[in-house]
């Protein structure tokens, strides 16, 4: 009874005039800077944070807030209309979002995700609100070996994605992997990789190679297909989707909050890895694996409840541990410190008005995302009725202006375009993209929590599979590789058919099985 109380008051709080407008204000720049790629919505908390100092803690905390719900959401808009993921965690939206497009089904394609992304996200604020201490108990076991171990299941579940090829997505991730170790060692600060350039010491952004791979690879093979007389895109509304279809998906939502809603509370894990890993999982799971990657409604829901599922939950270890398991929520915790708040099992008992006013915010802004992404979408799908020439130039520049956004760098823009003429090229020749951008993205988290869990531990191995979290989730990697690549893997374990030289022919042909009878000679009598 005391947390109903305690959530009426923070209702209260949230809905008061001042502090919703800014919630409301909050959830809409979210879902803008999330939409428009290299910007992001962690920029935008970051450009935000100096303007909460003149703000009740309060009302900073419900901003901050609602630019942090609409903007995990915000990026999938740009991934499903013109194939740009607005964040790594809308990078499986591309998948089969963006198929759906192509296909005249946009609008449909938007209901899917923003239901999808307000069930997962109102699910894990009620996680919030109920579950935090049990959760915090679980999130605290978490050391080094385990963030490690939860990498290792989000790159492994990369092999699922590519459809029909997993040698081939295996090696595009390696590739990830390898481009992601460019720049500055971690552990000793030696620059590898850099071949003598300066600006490669500093490490090549997954921002910018996203940008490069999906967008202007997609640029570049829309005017090749212009040229060669080929249609370019779907520009038809598509028909919505009712109540009936989004009961027919439902397993595939609930399997994606589940998920999210777990990853979320690791910190470090955060919303890429929720996704991918719900990706991968549903295509296992749905019974349609060999058709995603094609526009199947199962693959888009599923990622996109997973994302919006991790922004709940991600808050519990901030709050009650003062652990903030992503960057968006470390500039979260850099607002409470700014305004003399120490997140804390303390903090419940000492300041419940500004926890559960948090809490209800979550809340409302995941209801409230519904109406904003609709409108920030409706804007967007402008851009499918113009002519393509047009709707090319717009990606062009704003992918050369996201690019240079990231860091302020033009050698970013170089390397936009260069990883852009890649895509093109991997689009062509049936080379999958996604697992290079994964590998890129989770390369380094890998690196640093191997490294530092050796230094940590002695350098020992063993540490790895002897911690029960982090050797389960070993063993579930594992098996979810087997279990991915066993239809691929199967023919290769089937007997050879037996040598006709050694045995009944009959029985080694399947065309001999039943052989054609032979009549006995006729005797012919002589007259």
């Amino acid at each position: 009874m005391d947390i109903l109380a305690n959530l009426a008051g923070g209702f209260a709080g949230a809905l008061d005039p001042y502090n919703f407008v800014l919630l409301v204000s909050g959830l809409m720049i979210g879902v803008v800077a999330g939409a428009l790629p290299g910007i992001s919505f962690v920029n935008a908390m970051a450009i935000a944070l100096p303007f909460t100092y003149l703000l009740p803690p309060v009302t900073a905390m419900s901003f901050l807030g609602g630019i942090y719900v609409g903007g995990v959401f915000g990026g999938s808009i740009s991934s499903i209309l013109i194939n740009i993921p607005g964040t790594p965690a809308s990078l499986p939206s591309c998948w089969d979002g963006y198929p759906m497009t192509r296909k005249g089904l946009s609008s449909r394609a938007l209901s899917i995700a923003i239901t999808a992304s307000a069930f997962g996200g109102l699910a894990s604020a009620l996680l919030l609100t109920f579950g935090a201490p049990p959760f915090a108990s679980f999130a605290l076991k978490f050391d080094q070996p385990e963030f490690f171990a939860a990498t290792i299941l989000g790159l492994v579940s990369v092999i699922a994605i590519a459809k029909d090829a997993p040698l081939m997505s295996a090696v595009s991730m390696f590739l990830g992997l390898l481009i992601g170790t460019v720049g500055v060692d971690p552990m000793y600060g030696m620059p590898r990789l850099t071949l003598g350039v300066p600006d490669l010491e500093s490490g090549i952004n997954f921002t910018v190679v996203m940008i490069g791979l999906f967008a202007i690879g997609e640029v570049v093979d829309l005017i090749c297909k212009r040229a060669g007389g080929a249609r370019s895109i779907a520009t038809k509304p598509g028909k919505q989707i009712g109540l009936s279809d989004l009961w027919r998906i439902k397993s595939s939502i609930l399997r994606g909050t589940g998920l999210g809603c777990t990853i979320g509370v690791i910190p470090g894990a955060g919303a890429t890895v929720g996704s991918v890993i719900a990706y991968s999982v549903e295509k296992q799971a749905s019974g349609k694996g060999d058709r995603f990657g094609t526009g199947v409604e199962e693959g888009l829901a599923a990622p996109e409840a997973a994302k919006n599922a991790t922004t709940g939950t991600a808050m519990i270890p901030l709050l009650t541990l003062g652990i903030p398991g992503s960057a968006a929520t470390a500039i979260m915790l850099a607002a409470m410190l700014i305004h003399g708040l120490n997140p804390g099992p303390l903090l419940f008992t000492s300041n419940a008005t500004l926890v559960y006013t948090i809490f209800a915010s979550m809340l409302i802004a995941n209801l409230l995302m519904i109406v904003a992404a609709m409108g920030v979408a409706r804007v967007f799908s402008t851009l499918m009725r113009v002519p393509p020439a047009i709707l090319g130039a717009f990606i062009i520049v704003l992918s050369v202006v996201g690019a240079y956004g990231v860091r302020n760098n033009l050698f970013d823009v170089y390397v936009c375009l260069a990883f852009g003429i890649a895509g093109y090229v991997m689009k062509r020749t049936g080379f999958p993209p996604a697992p290079l951008v994964v590998g890129v993205i989770l390369g380094p988290l890998c690196e640093r929590y191997f490294l530092t869990s050796l230094a940590n531990y002695d350098g020992n191995m063993t540490v790895f599979f002897t911690r029960p979290i982090s050797g389960t989730i070993l063993a579930l990697a594992a098996a979810f590789l087997v279990w991915s690549m066993w239809p691929s893997g199967k023919p290769l374990l089937r007997r050879p058919p037996k040598d006709p030289a050694q045995g009944d022919p009959a029985h080694s042909d399947p065309a001999n099985r039943n052989p054609p009878r032979k009549e006995p000679p006729q005797r012919v009598l002589k007259a």
